[in-house]
């Protein structure tokens, strides 16, 4: 026997599927591997990722009699991914990492709820952004949260 250092440590692979069809296949795929002998540990969908299913298993071929035969499954993407790699897909980024000064937002909570401005100033230490709003009848910029908006359109577009 292989000492436990020695062992495989289970891994994911990507599965091509029809975007939009996701999570179908990933409760199709539960519901084949809860009812046959199948050695899978997780089935994964991550809701930014489109057109991608993970299979987290010690080896490929596990992974390729799961989704044998299966509706929507276009085929296998090369390689292995980590651990390590996988949680930085799941990670959530702060919303302050993603937008850019003269990005188009709307703000999704709060007393301007419904209205949409202009990203003048960012503050990643304090997790806040300074808007312009569009909407209003003079220029009217106001400090709001990162987690309280949404992007509309990105500045380069």
């Amino acid at each position: 026997m292989e000492p436990v250092s020695a062992q495989k440590s289970p891994r994911f692979y990507a599965f091509r599927v029809t975007a939009g069809q996701e999570y179908n296949v990933a409760h199709l795929l539960y519901n084949r591997a809860s009812k046959g002998r199948y050695r899978v540990n997780s089935i994964v969908v991550v809701p930014g990722v489109k057109g991608l299913v993970f299979i987290e298993c010690e080896a490929i071929y596990e992974a390729q009699k799961l989704v044998a035969g299966m509706k929507h499954v276009r085929g296998a993407v090369k390689g292995a991914i980590s651990f390590e790699e996988m949680e930085s897909f799941i990670k959530p980024k702060p919303v302050v990492e993603i937008v850019r000064v003269g990005d188009v937002v709307e703000i999704i909570r709060g007393p301007f709820a419904g209205m949409r401005g202009k990203i003048v100033s960012i503050d990643p230490a304090r997790n806040e952004v300074k808007v312009e709003l569009a909407e209003a009848v003079y220029v009217l910029p106001v400090t709001i949260n990162a987690e309280d908006i949404k992007v509309v359109k990105r500045a380069g577009e």
